[in-house]
C-alpha cells in the first residue's frame, strides 16, 4: 500500500503540478465568491507545496486583489475619499476588508465613558449624540454624522473613552477592531501609521481634549516628586504579586500620574481599566509609605526609549488634610 507524500517522500512532480492546478482553481474559485479568507488560505497551501510555482502564486495573488477590490462598497469609499486616496491599492483592500459593516439602531450605546474601547468607526449614515457625564447630569457635546470618526482618541491613544456616544438615528458604519490590525506591520507596514495619521487629522482629538479638561475643573494638579509602588489587584480586588515601582510626576484630590519602564507597549495596553494598590512615599521617608490607595489606570502616555506615564483615577479623592501634607513636603 503507498504511503502518503511526506517531507522525507515529496509528492512525484506530476502529483505536485496537479494538486497546484487544483489549488489554483480552487483559489479563484473562493475568490470569485468572496471568500478571502478561503482564497488566502489556499494560496498559503499552493506556496507550501510548490514554492517555484511563481506563474499561479502571482496570478493568484492577482487574482484575489482583483477580486477584493470588484468587491468595495464604492459609498463607502467616497464618503472617505481623504483616507482611502492616500493609500495604494492593497492598502485600500487591506483596510476595507479587516473591517465589519454594522447597522446600529436608534438610542444604542457605542462608547461609554470611562470604559475600555478597542474599535474605530467610521460613520457612513446616520447621527450619533456625544454625551458627557457631569454633576450628575447628561450634557450634550456634539452629535456625529456622515464622514465622522467615533473611538479615534482611544484607538490613537492608550486611554479610556472620554464621553458616551449613543445613537441619534438609525446609523450604518464600519467597524475597526485593533486586534484586526495585528498582523499589519509585517504584511503592510506603515498602514497603521497612515490611519493614525489621519485619525490625528480629521477626528475630534482636540474637541476631546476640550471635553476631558471638564473632568479637571476645580480638581488642579501639583507638580509632586515621589516613588510610587503598585500591585496590580484582581477581579477580586485582592493584591496580587505583580507590581512595579515608578516615579511621581503630580497628584491631585482625584488622581496622580507617575512615570515607569515598559518593554512593549501591548504591556501598556493591557494596564489600561486595570485597578492597582498604590503606596506614595515622599522626600526623606521614601522608604515608608505616606498613604496607600487603591487607583484605576485611565491612561497610559508612550514617550520615548520605553518610557511611559500611567494616569490614576483614585477610587475615592484624597481628603484636602491629606493633599495639603503631602504637597507641603515638596
Amino acid at each position: 500500500m503507498p504511503s502518503a507524500p511526506s517531507a522525507a517522500n515529496p509528492p512525484e512532480s506530476g502529483d505536485q503540478a496537479q494538486q497546484v492546478r487544483k489549488l489554483f482553481t480552487e483559489i479563484e474559485v473562493a475568490a470569485k465568491a468572496k471568500d478571502f479568507t478561503t482564497a488566502e488560505a489556499l494560496r498559503n497551501k499552493l506556496m507550501e507545496i510548490d514554492s517555484m510555482a511563481l506563474k499561479e502564486i502571482i496570478e493568484s495573488a492577482e487574482i484575489i486583489e482583483k477580486e477584493k477590490s470588484e468587491g468595495l462598497d464604492r459609498e463607502h469609499l467616497a464618503i472617505w475619499d481623504r483616507l482611502y486616496q492616500d493609500l495604494n491599492p492593497e492598502e485600500c483592500n487591506c483596510l476595507f476588508y479587516s473591517m465589519k459593516k454594522l447597522v446600529i439602531p436608534p438610542k444604542k450605546i457605542l462608547l461609554s465613558h470611562g470604559a475600555y474601547n478597542t474599535r474605530l468607526f467610521f460613520i457612513d449614515r446616520g447621527k450619533v449624540t456625544i454625551i458627557f457625564p457631569r454633576k450628575g447630569k447628561n450634557t450634550v457635546l456634539a452629535q456625529l454624522g456622515k464622514g465622522c470618526l467615533l473611538g479615534e482618541y482611544t484607538f490613537t491613544s492608550i486611554s479610556l473613552c472620554s464621553a458616551t456616544a449613543v445613537s441619534h438615528t438609525e446609523v450604518e458604519l464600519y467597524c475597526l477592531e485593533n486586534s484586526a490590525t495585528d498582523n499589519w506591520h509585517q504584511d503592510f507596514p506603515g498602514l497603521y501609521e497612515k490611519i493614525n495619521d489621519f485619525c490625528l487629522k480629521h477626528g475630534s482629538i482636540e474637541d476631546i481634549s476640550r471635553w476631558k479638561s471638564l473632568e479637571k475643573r476645580n480638581k488642579p494638579r501639583y507638580p509632586l516628586s515621589g516613588s510610587v509602588l503598585g500591585h496590580l489587584l484582581n477581579k477580586e480586588g485582592q493584591k496580587t504579586e505583580t507590581y512595579f515601582r515608578g516615579s511621581l510626576s503630580d497628584i491631585s484630590m482625584e488622581g496622580c500620574c507617575f512615570d515607569i519602564k515598559l518593554s512593549k507597549k501591548a504591556t501598556a495596553r493591557a494596564l489600561l481599566a486595570r485597578y492597582l494598590l498604590l503606596a506614595l512615599s515622599f522626600g526623606e521617608d521614601s522608604e515608608k509609605p505616606a498613604f496607600n490607595i487603591v487607583g484605576k489606570i485611565v491612561k497610559v502616555s508612550f514617550h520615548m526609549h520605553n518610557d511611559y506615564s500611567i494616569h490614576i483615577k483614585f477610587g475615592k479623592p484624597l481628603t484636602k488634610a491629606i493633599l495639603e501634607k503631602v504637597v507641603k513636603k515638596e
